[in-house]
């Protein structure tokens, strides 16, 4: 069943102009930033384009498929140990902000997306399979009046050095180690690019930085953001969203990998209809969070396949962030499920930058653990340590986070 619907914040607003003829796009070549220009508020960009926030930061973007579905990445669904999704219409940094928090069970990620792909540093660029890095959110109620979904493009060809406009709240320089960008994440940017290549079996996208504009492009934080198509007459449709740098040792240096949603209307549709509907099937990204009274967050994420009138946890993650976790520290995790006799498994977590620490669990895959463990009401829990001291959970006071594999 899915959580009874949370509320929306709405602040009034008025736009002068929402067509995008009264729209002058101008990107300031001089500027060496990510996010290129600000955009303003009777820009369709701005009408269409999401950031999703945790802490009320924004850490990724996305776009209004439809008045209740938001379409992002992949990876950021899955592995971000939130309690809950705040999606965030308009540029928070500006106040002009409506939110709709979304409870985490409401989001979906592409069950063939590969989880590994977020401890990876360097993912083939142009894969001879697609990664499918997309996935769905759908808001408790309606977005707000002034939001306007703009539609996917119809393109059949795509010519290398089309125009493409990136979107996105995050950093604003390209050197990712540079915290002087992060002062300028939350605002919404728009950025010219062009189209580099086209990946068709991998269902992909590759842009690059304009000569005129070079190295200004995506950084962190804009994964998940929409990238916009425009016609002649300045008409906008949606061509992809964010997925990963094309080459991470690089930065955000002007080049990057998109997800090309027109290859995947279908399975946007019925990830949405599951959502509404509550039921959400074998091979699906499950996500359960919490948070802890020291101030981290922890979170598991897992898939479920049939064995039977059973199923197993066939891929286990859990991750651990805090926003002063430098990487030095030791993270262990112990999970424990009574099936059949107690299932134990103990991991060292391994650092993965921005705050976070994974870790796998496989020992699962060999247990059957809903039937059996749901006849007799029994929970898992997984214990936490960050440098031998365990975490306690901020709601239970316990130190052991307690959750259900199907629950």
């Amino acid at each position: 069943m899915l959580p009874t619907a949370h509320s929306v914040k709405i602040m009034a607003m008025i736009l002068a102009c929402l067509g995008a003829s009264c729209v002058k796009r101008q990107f300031n070549s001089a500027v060496k930033i990510a996010g290129g220009a600000l955009v303003e508020e009777s820009d369709p960009v701005y009408t269409s384009t999401v950031s999703l926030d945790s802490s009320g930061k924004p850490y990724c973007g996305g776009f209004v498929f439809d008045k209740r579905t938001i379409v992002t990445s992949a990876r950021c669904l899955v592995g971000h140990a939130g309690v809950i999704y705040t999606v965030t219409f308009g540029s928070n940094q500006k106040q002009l902000k409506k939110s709709v928090e979304v409870p985490a069970r409401q989001a979906l990620a592409h069950p063939e997306w590969d989880r590994e792909d977020l401890t990876r540093k360097n993912i083939e660029p142009i894969p001879s399979e697609p990664k499918n890095d997309i996935g769905v959110l759908v808001l408790s109620e309606d977005a707000p009046d002034w939001v306007k979904p703009l539609p996917l493009s119809s393109k059949v060809e795509l010519k290398a050095g089309a125009d493409l406009i990136l979107a996105g709240y995050g950093q604003t320089n390209t050197n990712r180690n540079d915290p002087s960008g992060a002062e300028f994440g939350g605002y919404l940017r728009e950025v010219g690019v062009k189209l580099a290549a086209v990946n068709e079996v991998g269902k992909e996208l590759i842009w690059e930085s304009k000569e005129s504009n070079s190295p200004a492009g995506s950084c962190q934080g804009d994964a998940g953001g929409p990238v916009f198509d425009a016609d002649n007459n300045g008409e906008l449709t949606v061509m992809g969203v964010n997925s990963r740098a094309f080459d991470s040792s690089a930065g955000c240096k002007g080049k990057g990998i998109l997800t090309d949603v027109r290859k995947f209307t279908e399975w946007i549709l019925a990830a949405k209809a599951k959502l509404l509907s509550g039921v959400v099937q074998t091979g699906d990204w499950v996500h359960r969070s919490f948070e802890a009274k020291e101030g981290s967050r922890v979170s598991i994420d897992y898939t479920l396949e049939s064995a039977g009138a059973d199923y197993l946890a066939t891929e286990v993650w859990l991750n651990v962030t805090h926003p002063d976790f430098t990487g030095e520290e030791k993270v262990t995790a112990k999970l424990s499920s009574y099936i059949n006799s107690l299932t134990q498994q103990t991991v060292t977590l391994q650092w993965a930058g921005q705050g976070r620490f994974t870790g796998k669990f496989d020992k699962f895959a060999r247990e059957k653990v809903c039937a059996i463990a749901s006849r007799w009401g029994i929970k898992q829990d997984f214990v936490v340590q960050v440098n031998g001291k365990s975490l306690t959970d901020a709601a239970t006071g316990s130190e052991a986070f307690i959750f259900k594999f199907c629950e």
